[in-house]
């Protein structure tokens, strides 16, 4: 279970946290104050996934930590989406320092919270993420399939 280093931290909005070195950012891309409590979620590295198959023994946990490495690796939001398409209804959270261009990706496979670390935060600031949080703003794949589906239909 990652834990992130006792530290003061201050992001934008004023002093974040003094237990940790983390903040959490909400589905409309605000910083939240972080997760005191982390023993109800159970913390799952994205990189030791080696097949959709191990998912299924996660969806009866009520919270889920996707742990990534590092902001180019797209397996994330492959594993959030899929765990929501197999029925887990659980709170999806994902901790790495992502970056707000990929925030609507994210919030598109269905994840709730993202847990960056505080340094990451004074560079990429709430600012930044609340401007990520557009509605129709990703799923442009979405979109063209409609098109595509009334196309032939006619």
């Amino acid at each position: 279970m990652w834990i992130a280093p006792k530290s003061r931290c201050y992001c934008g909005l004023g002093r974040v946290s003094d237990v940790t070195d983390a903040v959490r950012v909400d589905r409309g891309g605000s910083f939240m104050a972080p997760q005191q409590e982390r023993s109800q979620r159970a913390d799952k590295r994205v990189s030791e996934v080696a097949s959709l198959s191990v998912l299924n023994a996660w969806l009866a946990e009520p919270v889920i930590g996707l742990m990534v490495t590092n902001f180019s690796d797209g397996r994330v939001f492959t594993l959030a989406r899929q765990l929501r398409l197999m029925g887990f209804t659980g709170r999806l959270e994902v901790v790495g320092d992502l970056l707000p261009d990929q925030f609507p990706m994210l919030l598109e496979a269905g994840v709730d919270v993202l847990e960056i670390s505080a340094q990451h935060a004074r560079r990429c600031d709430e600012a930044q993420w609340l401007l990520k949080v557009v509605p129709g703003r990703f799923g442009y794949q979405r979109r063209n399939g409609r098109a595509m589906s009334a196309e032939r239909k006619a």
